[in-house]
């Protein structure tokens, strides 16, 4: 990284011989620059521009500017100190603008020197002067409008009030883009600030500011002051919601807690169709369910569903003995689940609460001793008859064993 340091006013090259003969101080011109930039490394990109100068000749201050953007290197400003008058024209040539603390800038209406005006001059110099001076002036203008992004009326406000601003209103006007801490700061854990986290330690700038921003602004610096101390500040959200199985393998997220159905109007992930193990199709439009289809008829398919009310209180039986397996299983079965009725078990499982639900459905009911005579319901000699929430268990449980 090339350093060019403006320190000095700017001033056209016959003028530099006599300010450093008369004031012992060397100014900065157009031909200075250019040195500096024909040495520079064709392999170095970016150029170091810092600041400290009053300002100066106009057409020297254009030049310098025009020739910094001709490089096609990043240019990277930082104000050290004043940046007055035309050195903040050469100040915009960077596309990265930073200022210190204390910093002070200054943007004013051209002027002719007074010494230069020693002599006689016509009604028509004058005006020729005039016009002159209009014209500079509205170049001067329209370049901070199109490098800052400044309001073009709060900028002609400025130029004619001709005062001083800080860092603060810098930033505001879009002159800078942060304000740097001292490297001594940075080193305990302060870090450069941005607009607007300048803006959240500035009260006067506090009524300006949204909320969402204050609240912004207020969560970073929490950041920084936690990093500082070594603490983990990081806060998450608990996420509420819980997915389901879709028939072909998928899955579909509900935003709300386990245990409630899904319905209309709830939030929900991603859009489309969705059909689901048990027939249903449910359908989300921009992130929200519009519809819930109930499934078609499948009176046909045998009407096993039909013995589930009356074989609940023995699967539940059933199902007691093996919850301590299953909550350790359910993760990989879910996982693992393919065909449709395994995903509606667990869908059916998450909708009514998940593990949660599942130890609170245990039970102390056990069959009676004639259910397990032979002959029971069409059994065979010896055979106990299982339910169908029971074959839908013993199934799963024989499929994970399979897959460890």
């Amino acid at each position: 990284m090339a350093i060019l340091k403006i320190y000095n006013p700017i001033v056209a090259d016959e003028e530099r011989l006599d300010l450093l003969w008369f004031c012992g101080i060397d100014g900065v011109s157009f031909s200075s620059v250019d040195e500096f930039i024909q040495s520079i490394a064709a392999e170095d990109d970016t150029i170091d521009l810092r600041i400290h100068c009053p300002g100066g000749d106009v057409t020297e201050g254009w030049a310098i500017t025009d020739k910094l953007r001709a490089t096609g290197k990043t240019i990277i400003a930082t104000i050290e100190g004043q940046c007055a008058s035309m050195a903040t024209i050469i100040l915009c040539a960077a596309s990265v603008r930073r200022a210190a603390p204390h910093a002070s800038l200054l943007i004013h209406d051209p002027y002719i020197p007074e010494y230069t005006l020693a002599g006689a001059y016509h009604a028509e110099d004058l005006e020729r002067i005039a016009a002159d001076l209009k014209v500079e002036r509205e170049k001067m203008l329209s370049f901070y409008v199109e490098r800052t992004g400044a309001d073009r009326d709060v900028l002609d406000a400025q130029m004619n009030a001709g005062t001083y601003f800080g860092p603060e209103k810098a930033l505001e006007l879009g002159f800078i883009h942060e304000i740097t801490a001292p490297k001594s700061a940075e080193a305990i854990g302060e870090r450069r600030m941005t607009a607007e986290e300048w803006n959240a330690h500035n009260p006067k700038n506090q009524n300006n500011m949204s909320k969402e921003t204050k609240k912004s602004a207020i969560a970073t610096a929490f950041a920084a002051l936690g990093k500082a101390l070594g603490l983990n500040t990081e806060v998450k959200e608990e996420k509420v919601a819980y997915d389901l199985n879709t028939a072909d393998g998928g899955t579909i997220t509900i935003d709300k807690p386990e245990g409630e159905d899904p319905a209309v109007g709830d939030s929900a992930s991603p859009d489309g169709e969705h059909k689901m193990p048990d027939g249903k199709t449910i359908v989300v439009e921009d992130g929200v369910i519009t519809e819930i289809r109930d499934a078609e008829d499948n009176s046909g398919d045998g009407g096993d569903d039909d013995n589930d009310d009356d074989e609940t209180a023995k699967a539940l039986a059933d199902a007691n003995n093996r919850i301590a397996e299953l909550e350790a299983e359910l993760a990989t079965a879910k996982a693992a689940a393919k065909t449709p009725e395994d995903l509606e078990i667990l869908n059916l499982v998450t909708v009514a609460g998940g593990i949660k639900w599942l130890k609170s459905a245990k039970s102390n009911y056990k069959p009676a001793a004639g259910n397990k005579e032979p002959g029971k319901k069409g059994g065979k000699e010896g055979e106990v008859k299982e339910s169908l929430v029971a074959k839908r268990l013993r199934a799963l449980e024989e499929k994970n064993k399979g897959g460890e």
